[in-house]
């Protein structure tokens, strides 16, 4: 009884000593937060953690020790504050309050004069109500919480008079008749920029087919691509994977350069090339990311098809970390107003490449997803009944229903007769919907069905976008 005694003792007394020491990261970590001059608005952001959560790392003893706060503790050390001393202020104008143009007029907003010009005056009233429009919870933060020079405005002339820069932003959608986009929009734009300022830089965010730029002619333009997630679209402005600038002026290239790195949290790599090696490198990155998300939902069609675990095949083939545990959730297919149309646009651009097969074949696979998917739920049901569509969402993050492959498994149902309904919490509640429904499929799995699981199709294995 001694000895269990004695382990016993020892055991608490090490317990007390690792709870003291977790406690003084703990509250050291507010300390560290003040002495950087980061607010807890800041930090949240650093550490990617919800600012209502970290607000109890500082004052909740009941989260001492939990990694995410170490983890906290750790970027917070690594954070070197940037001087804010001899940055110039500049007048900014985005065109195009869409999820690119929106999110880079609210992160430039903070330390800029900026002007949004969109040619939907309900968007223009909301921004300056300070009302988001559109899904992004970092958005809606910083509307809320943060003193922004941001003003909206109607299209017109004036809005690009006296600008220092005019950030064009506004859609380019894919023309499947021509096989490539409609830059109507686009050359619209800088025709009417150069009507009123001759001068100013103009920076093109909108996807380009690889060319366009250097096309115009204009050696005050810059072709500067965005990364971004929907949903996420703030977030991946602050913390950029890289900045890619195209232009073959090095002056004004440097000088937007400058202005994207202040705004960036983490240390991005800046990268400096030609306005056509920019578009490159933007269609290129869409084409890999469809391409993998088609290679693990073929993988999955075919695991599906011998009854085998995805989740545990995918899992073992991610863990190796050439291939990494990333972008490899099944789906219906890809989907969003992005991966498709710059899929596309580079097929058409590399049809007198000989060795195309590969980049060709992305999207042939993915409408054989969807096919496939059409067909897997058809087996599943009876003549009779009827197929609930829980949400046309591209992914659970975003409020974006544009091209997104769900569509497309309905329009295959359709043609088999198959009687859709789609929920729509205007028309119907959650339960009436779960009860009308025979059956019940969505691309991201919600929580919200956990009580109708039993009837559930979803090819989401691991519950995230």
């Amino acid at each position: 009884m001694f000895i269990e005694d004695k382990i016993k003792l020892q055991f608490y007394l090490y317990s007390a000593i690792l709870a003291l020491l977790l406690y003084d990261i703990v509250m050291n970590l507010k300390e560290l937060r003040i002495k950087k001059r980061i607010s807890q608005s800041k930090a949240s952001f650093l550490t990617n953690i919800p600012l209502r959560t970290y607000k109890r790392v500082e004052n909740d003893p009941s989260y001492i020790g939990t990694h995410k706060y170490i983890y906290a503790y750790k970027k917070l050390s690594e954070f070197v504050p940037k001087s804010s001393k001899n940055v110039p202020q500049y007048k900014i104008t985005v065109v195009g309050a869409g999820y690119v143009g929106f999110s880079i007029a609210v992160l430039l907003s903070t330390h800029h004069q900026v002007t949004v010009a969109d040619i939907d005056t309900r968007k223009v009233q909301r921004i300056n109500n300070r009302e988001p429009i559109f899904f992004d919870k970092e958005i809606e933060l910083y509307l809320k919480t943060k003193k922004l020079n941001l003003r909206a405005t109607p299209i017109d002339l004036d809005a690009y008079r006296g600008s220092d820069f005019v950030i064009i932003a506004v859609p380019t959608d894919y023309d499947e008749k021509h096989e490539t986009y409609d830059m109507s929009n686009v050359i619209n734009t800088v025709h009417d920029i150069r009507k009123v300022n001759k001068e100013v830089t103009i920076v093109i965010k909108s996807t380009c087919y690889i060319g366009f730029t250097e096309s115009l002619k204009d050696p005050n333009i810059i072709f500067s691509p965005e990364f971004l997630r929907e949903g996420k679209a703030l977030l991946d402005n602050i913390y950029p994977s890289r900045i890619v600038i195209g232009s073959d002026n090095n002056k004004i290239a440097k000088q937007f350069a400058s202005i994207m790195e202040n705004e960036a949290l983490n240390s991005p790599e800046t990268i400096f090339m030609s306005p056509s090696e920019a578009e490159a490198t933007k269609l290129f990155s869409n084409a890999y990311l469809a391409l993998r998300v088609a290679y693990f939902n073929e993988m999955d069609s075919l695991l599906s098809k011998f009854s085998l675990r995805s989740e545990l095949v995918t899992s073992g083939v991610s863990l190796d970390p050439r291939i990494g545990n990333f972008y490899n959730n099944p789906s219906f297919g890809y989907g969003g107003y992005c991966l498709p149309k710059d899929t596309e646009a580079l097929i058409t651009q590399m049809k007198d490449v000989s060795n195309n097969e590969l980049i060709s074949s992305i999207s042939k696979s993915n409408r054989s997803r969807k096919e496939y998917i059409a067909k897997d739920i058809e087996k599943l049901i009876k003549p009779e009944d009827t197929v609930g569509v829980y949400s046309l969402q591209a992914k659970s993050s975003s409020d974006n229903t544009r091209f997104a492959a769900i569509k497309d498994v309905i329009k295959e149902l359709e043609k088999r007769n198959v009687h859709i309904l789609i929920y729509d919490s205007n028309k119907m509640t959650l339960d009436e919907f779960k009860n009308k429904s025979d059956i019940i499929i969505t691309n991201r799995y919600d929580s919200l069905l956990d009580d109708v699981k039993n009837k559930v199709y979803t090819r989401d294995l691991f519950k995230r976008d």
